[in-house]
């Protein structure tokens, strides 16, 4: 592409700075003018066609964010299945009073209150176990 010359007038100090900044970016002062043309060029064009582009982008976004919610709603729902086969599970095979039910989800909520969700397995087992050990003794 061909360059063509042309003087500009600008204030002393913007020139400083345009100056200043070419020094540290290592780039030379035409080739700052003609990047900072070319940004505002673009700004104007997106500005001039933000009445489409605008509402392309929000449907854009609105399209994203739904499948998103649609995945995290079918993982959930996987998650649940999961959770009420455990239930289930240990309800057929431990007897739990209803104040012992309150207990553990209130421990339960302060565990994952405390480690913010990142609950390990391993952990709940050893502290149960030794809870068990300890009522023991």
């Amino acid at each position: 592409m061909d360059k063509i010359r042309t003087g500009i007038y600008v204030s002393g100090d913007v020139l400083a700075e345009c100056d200043d900044y070419c020094t540290k970016q290592d780039i030379s002062r035409s080739e700052l003018i003609e990047q900072a043309l070319k940004l505002f060029l673009a700004t104007r064009t997106i500005y001039t066609k933000s009445n489409v582009l605008v509402p392309e982008l929000a449907e854009c976004i609105a399209q994203a964010s739904d499948e998103g919610i649609t995945k995290i709603s079918k993982g959930l729902f996987r998650y649940a299945v999961e959770v009420e086969m455990l239930i289930a599970i240990l309800a057929g095979v431990f007897e739990v009073s209803k104040n012992e039910l309150k207990d553990i989800r209130r421990e339960a909520v302060n565990n994952v209150r405390r480690t913010r969700g990142k609950i390990n397995l391993d952990d709940l087992i050893t502290r149960n176990f030794d809870e068990g050990i300890a009522d023991d003794e």
